[in-house]
């Protein structure tokens, strides 16, 4: 059985011969399809991606996108739900604006933080 393995450790059901570009996901029916959904774009979920097939892992990336849209087609096939995604890796530019938004977010706690103690709280 193949599997993509996200960073929460989610593990979605994926058929064979899977590429960044052309993965088929493949759940028991189209209610599976939110489990992925929520998978694939929880935030930080991304950050690293693991293949595997059985027990051996076979490609792992870091710093990954789900490209749009999530699901490129969908269908039963066998009596089950097939779902086509892709996913690349971030660029260069996507990388250093995800950096300023997480210093961003640090700063912002720390002007409250601020803002706390001088208002007396």
């Amino acid at each position: 059985m193949e599997k993509l393995i996200v960073a929460d450790n989610t593990e979605l059901e994926i058929r064979p011969g899977a590429g960044l570009g052309a993965i088929t996901v493949e759940v028991e029916d189209f209610a599976g399809l939110e489990t992925v959904y929520n998978a694939l774009t929880k935030s930080g979920n991304l950050d690293t991606v693991k293949f595997k097939s059985g027990d051996n892992v076979t490609g792992e990336y870091a710093d990954m996108k789900l490209e749009s849209p999530v699901f490129r087609s969908v269908d039963v096939v066998d009596g089950k739900v097939q779902a086509a995604i892709s996913i690349r890796e971030k660029t260069e530019m996507e990388k250093a604006i995800d950096e300023i938004r997480a210093q961003q977010d640090a700063q912002d706690g720390a002007i409250l933080d601020l803002a706390g103690m001088m208002g007396g709280e």
